[in-house]
């Protein structure tokens, strides 16, 4: 018998079962007695068994499919929060389908309708181009869940990063240093998660009495070449900041480089603090000094989450806040005197 042809009838036959416990082996195990469900699963593993998602839709309609949008592939925030999702929704025998809205608000009305054509079970949304993505355009018993988008008024489960935290414990550890003139590095500011740093950053320096300079928020996209771009700017200034907080560790890679480009040295004559903790931020030169949280895990609990509201819909509606801390490294130092 060749591994493709086999199908749930005759791995039923094998097994000494019927159809339906073999399918609950798979999807519900916790339903089946072990002894049985060990033996299915041997058939299975053996002739490498692969559900029909299509019949198995219409049994159960359920597809076992989830979206995912993100607002850019190139940020790596993203790549792991899609790495989170994937995996822990592959433990659920549930796949995934990942969009890139580009931060287009039109684009994310074309993505919403396209995923109600596919009958997608849930959607998870990733920051992006509004406060709120066009879920009107979704079928009413699609889950959805937001990420750093607060979705509690519309009755919409959300994860959100405590931007406002975070930027307060950045600024106070520059000021602690003295640093009096701090910029921000924003991202791009038409999109929601750049207009929450750009006032959580306001907000900051309001708060621990330190002025907002002129010209000293950039806005740009996400890439490190955007960072240097940006670092350029700020360091052609007539009096250039001494601190730099740049909205993700890629941003503040390219400021690290447009720095050294300019004979700057990091932390002696400017201080650049990142936002993520990415991989490989501690292997900057030098080690950039960070905002910590776990994108990857944020990606994980949003997999976890779709899945609960996909089988249990009426469930407590959950809003969760991730706090950010500072990863001290190399990056930061006591401002230059002018």
């Amino acid at each position: 018998m060749k591994k493709k042809d086999i199908t749930i009838t005759e791995i039923a036959s094998l097994s000494g079962v019927n159809i339906s416990t073999v399918s609950r082996a798979i999807n519900h195990p916790e339903m089946v007695a072990e002894k049985t469900r060990q033996k299915v699963m041997y058939y299975v593993r053996k002739y490498d068994y692969k559900p029909n998602l299509f019949a198995q839709g219409l049994q159960t309609k359920k597809s076992r499919i989830v979206a995912l949008v993100v607002p850019n592939f190139s940020n790596l925030s993203f790549a792991n929060i899609s790495k989170g999702v994937q995996e822990r929704l592959n433990l659920s025998d549930y796949s995934i389908v990942i969009f890139n809205s580009h931060e287009d608000e039109l684009l994310e009305r074309r993505i919403c309708k396209e995923i109600a054509k596919l009958h997608i079970d849930g959607v998870i949304f990733a920051s992006g181009s509004s406060l709120i993505p066009p879920i009107d355009l979704l079928p009413e018993d699609t889950a959805k869940l937001f990420i750093d988008r607060d979705g509690s008024d519309i009755n919409v489960d959300s994860l959100i990063f405590d931007f406002a935290g975070g930027l307060d414990k950045a600024v106070k550890h520059l000021k602690v240093r003295n640093h009096r003139k701090i910029a921000l590095i924003a991202g791009d500011i038409s999109s929601y998660t750049g207009q929450e740093k750009v006032l959580t950053f306001k907000k900051a320096l309001q708060k621990h009495e330190l002025p907002l300079h002129p010209n000293c928020i950039v806005d740009t996209l996400w890439s490190a070449k955007e960072g240097w771009n940006a670092t350029e700017k700020l360091l052609s200034m007539e009096e250039a900041p001494t601190a730099i907080i740049a909205a993700t560790d890629t941003l503040a890679l390219g400021a690290i480089g447009a720095a050294a480009s300019r004979e700057y040295k990091i932390p002696e004559e400017i201080s650049i603090v990142g936002f993520n903790n990415e991989p490989g931020s501690e292997c900057f030169n030098p080690p950039l000094t960070t905002m910590k949280f776990s994108d990857y895990g944020i990606g994980n609990d949003a997999a976890t989450l779709i899945l609960k509201r996909i089988y249990q819909p009426d469930s407590e509606l959950i809003t969760t806040k991730y706090s950010l801390e500072i990863i001290e490294r190399n990056t930061v130092g006591n401002a230059r005197n002018y």
